[in-house]
């Protein structure tokens, strides 16, 4: 069931919006906020899945506060509500999920909430698992055999080095594969594998020790690994965090 915040400091509003929205059996309205700051107040401690937020309020506008949640570890997906279109850029520049004009309508809230159900259903079964839930095995060539590894056990890293190979970090030592990073991050996600960095995947499950670094980065230390600092680049930051419940 999805879990939504109403925010708009008109009452009437709120109460329309919430009527409107509660025709669907799967959504539910766990909280109401009458003002940015309260938006604010509420996320720091709870999580939704989505926001509707208007954007001419009080104490805090719309945009401002939308700035602030997509900061945040966990952020709902932020719908504006507005009776203008003038703040439809600015909105699209914080990646709302979408904007919605006043007057509601019954066939355009129910458009965006079936489009919000879809979004998050698929983000649901992309998350990665921390363990196999089946046996997985991926086999590499080497000197005219095949060898076969668990990859969750025997492999630590793989990354893609200044001549773009496709170096593959074992316990029997660095191997060289001819798939694609892209595939290799699809085929081992299940076991916890996880894209760090354009050149990097990590074997999360061998991650030692997580060192802060500038610009909210960070380097990663991996067990029996012969790379060393290995890093979390800005653009996985957030996969990243999500993973470890940050």
């Amino acid at each position: 069931m999805l879990k939504i915040v109403i925010a708009d400091d008109e009452f009437p509003s709120r109460q329309e919006l919430r009527a409107l929205l509660e025709t669907n059996s799967n959504l539910e309205i766990i909280a109401e906020c009458e003002h940015g700051e309260a938006v604010l107040d509420y996320f720091s401690n709870n999580t939704a899945d989505a926001v509707f937020l208007d954007i001419e309020m009080p104490v805090l506008d719309g945009l401002a506060v939308g700035e602030k949640l997509k900061t945040l570890p966990n952020p709902p997906k932020i719908i504006f509500s507005t009776g203008f279109d003038q703040f439809a850029v600015r909105a699209f520049e914080l990646e709302a999920f979408d904007y919605i004009l006043k007057p509601y309508t019954k066939t355009r809230l129910q458009a965006t909430v079936i489009k919000l159900q879809k979004v998050l259903q698929n983000q649901s079964q992309q998350q990665l698992p921390s363990r196999c839930n089946f046996p997985i095995k991926l086999s590499i060539w080497n000197n005219n055999k095949l060898l076969v590894f668990n990859p969750k056990e025997e492999i630590y890293l793989i990354k893609t080095d200044t001549s773009k190979k496709i170096l593959i970090y074992t316990n029997k030592g660095i191997l060289e594969s001819n798939l694609p990073l892209k595939t290799l991050k699809e085929k081992l996600r299940p076991c916890g594998f996880l894209r760090t960095h354009k050149s990097y995947i990590v074997n999360m499950n061998k991650v030692r020790e997580i060192i802060p670094w500038f610009n909210d980065t960070y380097i990663l230390t991996v067990e029996n690994c012969l790379e060393k600092e290995i890093p979390v680049s800005r653009h996985f930051i957030q996969s990243f965090k999500t993973f470890l419940n940050l």
